[in-house]
């Protein structure tokens, strides 16, 4: 007979084969109680309809919280390898199946207050001295927490007698590889059926991956299509998002129509950084500036395409990207233009639905050109800028209904321009390697060639400029000229290039012009802070008869004035930064919010309490958290 110490489940004797098994069975044992504590999730997010991507939702829960506690025993497992000592590793197998358990509930909690998983701003701002104006716990609730941890202390405690008792009485071990046989085909099938539904558009299955916390399943779109299969845009599109009702608008909007609406005009051109914007390197685009508006501390909300061109046309920061994107939401914006009966002509160098902005910005929107011609960047902006200048010839200057015109060119994106065009910036490189770029590289040739590719999209703004001036159209048509984020090349010595990288002035920072007439004086340089954010609310008001305070649509401000901005978010696609006085705040996706210098140089202070509260603020203000 057994003798079973009181504290210890596994009795003296008990080989490394037996502490192995029942690691294995305890991280089943695991799985079932994450998965019953995620069950919270369902409180305020759905699984999808229909039986195929409800039935993933349910498998996904399981294998999400497999692999959670795989890598959570595995440690120990190999630990049991060497030192299979029972009053070692049942404590600490014990001890990890309490600490994942309770930051589940947590997580629950801050899922179900924030719509958003727990993440190093709200650990930060937990730990620091303002914890106590955003946290506020009662003695009560003090106590509830603690005896909810002892509870699940006690209970997984129990559930390690439970599975030694399982262990010993099973002795048919086939059983066992069964088992791990069929968790195993459970986390492949998981993983490709997700690859196959996000190749062929299925978001109804798709979009219930961010209902977990770190879920990221396998994607094999980008694999798929360079080997020549093809794959489809996600389709789904519903009222609420997995990570929590959006409202936006918070309120309805109150407007006054406007006498005349005026055209309204976006030229953006792709990585075109603050310093780019001069008479050597844009001359077309310096002398359009001289005569109108400048903004000369202007910033994008994000240092990639995808959260720069989102925080512009919604004034929203880019962390609700994922959101509009799975509900289909239009910015106020463009449905205020629609409104109105804005005419809409969108011409991108790039596709249109990469990112996809005909499921966000153009949701909803019949007959989008999508895509433009040519193999390679500067001949899909010639072909752009042509049909944009097309379109515009064959406007009436003279027709009552308004238009909303862009064009978004991509040729200093790819670093590229036509064999035959000018090239005055020199030495420049013909081409990039990105394998050759390290901290050692002189960047003069690479960013020589950067400057020559802006150069050749001016040529093309230009003739855009040109267009709008001859057709008469100036005087009733609002131009604004900016760029998507910026372009670094190593200027900080921190080995950066490119962007997508940090949230420095050198990504993030951008020219920002703007021809309105009736409002902008010629030649007139404002120099306080203003962002991306700002553009949408400001048209809301000043040109689209939208009343409502600027809070009920945007995070940003009236462009004209001078404003308390900071802190701004600034967004990719995976994790955040906020800028501040001092610098930033950089929060990962991963990992505990640090403070930078505006180098992008860690200071010795920390981050700001009031920083991460304000920020996190802007982050749900647009969400139903009731």
């Amino acid at each position: 007979m057994n003798s079973y110490p009181m504290l210890n489940p596994v009795p003296s004797g008990a080989g490394r084969g037996a502490l192995l098994r029942w690691l294995g069975w305890l991280m089943i044992a695991y799985t079932l109680v994450l998965s019953l504590v995620a069950l919270r999730y369902l409180d305020v997010g759905d699984l999808a309809s229909g039986g195929v991507a409800r039935s993933f939702g349910v498998a996904m829960f399981f294998a999400h919280f497999l692999s959670v506690a795989l890598i959570g025993l595995l440690p120990v497992m190999l630990l049991a390898l060497l030192l299979p000592y029972r009053h070692l590793i049942v404590p600490l197998a014990w001890a990890v199946g309490v600490v994942l358990t309770c930051l589940l509930l947590v997580d629950t909690l801050v899922f179900q207050q924030y719509r958003f998983h727990l993440n190093g701003a709200l650990v930060s701002l937990f730990f620091s001295g303002a914890s106590e104006e955003t946290f506020e716990f009662s003695l009560a609730m003090k106590i509830q927490v603690a005896l909810i941890g002892l509870g699940v202390a006690v209970a997984l405690w129990g559930v390690g007698w439970a599975v030694w008792r399982l262990v010993a009485a099973t002795r048919e071990r086939r059983f066992g590889y069964g088992v791990a046989t069929a968790c195993v085909a459970l986390l492949l099938a998981t993983n490709l059926f997700h690859a196959y539904a996000d190749a062929m558009g299925d978001g109804n299955v798709t979009r219930q991956t961010r209902l977990l916390p770190g879920y990221e399943p396998l994607t094999a779109k980008d694999f798929l299509e360079e080997r020549g299969f093809d794959v489809a845009e996600a389709s789904w599109g519903g009222d609420t998002a997995l990570d929590g009702s959006i409202d936006y608008p918070r309120v309805p909007l109150q407007t006054t129509k406007p006498g005349q609406p005026k055209n309204i005009v976006f030229i953006v051109i792709d990585s075109w950084r603050f310093d780019a914007m001069n008479e050597q390197v844009s001359p077309h685009m310096a002398r359009f500036a001289a005569n109108n508006q400048r903004f000369m501390n202007h910033y994008s909300g994000g240092n990639a395409t995808r959260i720069g061109m989102f925080t512009l046309f919604y004034g929203i920061p880019g962390t609700y990207w994922h959101s509009m994107l799975q509900t289909n939401t239009r910015p106020v914006l463009v449905s205020r233009m629609l409104d109105l009966g804005y005419d809409f002509g969108i011409f991108r160098s790039a596709p249109l639905s990469s990112p996809e902005f005909h499921r966000t910005i153009f949701s909803g929107m019949k007959q989008l050109r999508m895509e433009s011609e040519g193999n390679d960047s500067p001949t899909r902006d010639i072909d752009a800028n042509r049909d944009f200048i097309d379109y515009l010839q064959k406007r009436d200057p003279n027709a009552e209904q308004p238009f909303f015109g862009m064009v978004f060119y991509d040729s200093p994106h790819a670093y590229d321009l036509p064999d035959d065009a000018p090239r005055p910036f020199q030495p420049s490189w013909d081409s990039v390697n990105y394998l050759s770029l390290d901290e050692d590289t002189d960047p003069t040739g690479l960013h020589n060639l950067y400057r020559n590719s802006v150069h050749f999209v001016d040529g093309l703004v230009g003739k855009t400029l040109d267009t709008l001036e001859a057709k008469g159209l100036m005087d009733d048509t609002i131009v604004v000229i900016t760029g998507d984020h910026g372009q670094e090349f190593n200027d900080l010595g921190l080995n950066y290039w490119g962007h997508n990288g940090d949230y420095s002035r050198y990504q993030t920072q951008v020219p920002m012009i703007v021809h309105w007439p009736g409002r902008t004086e010629p030649g007139t340089r404002t120099e306080y802070l203003t962002s991306s954010l700002d553009v949408a609310p400001t048209l809301l008001e000043h040109a689209l008869g939208v009343t409502n305070a600027y809070d009920a649509t945007s995070t940003g401000h009236d462009l004209f004035e001078p404003a308390e901005r900071l802190p701004m978010i600034m967004a990719q696609y995976r994790g955040h930064a906020a800028m501040t006085e001092n610098g930033f705040i950089d929060f990962p996706a991963i990992g505990r919010p640090e403070a930078l210098d505006r180098d992008y140089r860690p200071r010795e202070d920390g981050p700001s309490p009031a920083a991460i509260q304000a920020t996190l603020e802007q982050m749900t203000r647009f969400r139903d958290t009731d």
